[in-house]
């Protein structure tokens, strides 16, 4: 029992402390795939043609999260990087 709460006693102190600081680990090219595509949808769910959303924006996340560079990826936040506008665009406008 004794080992139980100083085992919880140390537990509490990391998470009152803090505990250790753990690095950003930059996102993935997929994960960046996948946040385009809820974006995506996102903005297409008030237009009046959003039923085909989820296969358009499928496709229009695949296309834009491979043309972006991996320093893109490694710093993508929440939107495209300004390079690829014209490529979303065309994206958005071919994809069905």
């Amino acid at each position: 029992m004794g080992a139980m709460k100083a085992l919880a006693g140390l537990a509490l102190g990391i998470v009152v402390l803090g505990g250790t600081a753990v690095a950003a680990v930059p996102p993935t090219r997929d994960q960046v795939r996948v946040k385009l595509l809820d974006q995506c949808v996102l903005s297409q769910s008030g237009k009046s043609d959003s039923q085909g959303a989820g296969p358009k924006c499928t496709c229009y996340a695949a296309k834009i999260s491979k043309a972006m560079t991996d320093e893109e990826v490694a710093k993508f936040k929440k939107g495209i990087p300004k390079r690829l506008a014209p490529d979303a665009q065309t994206a958005l406008a071919t994809c069905k």
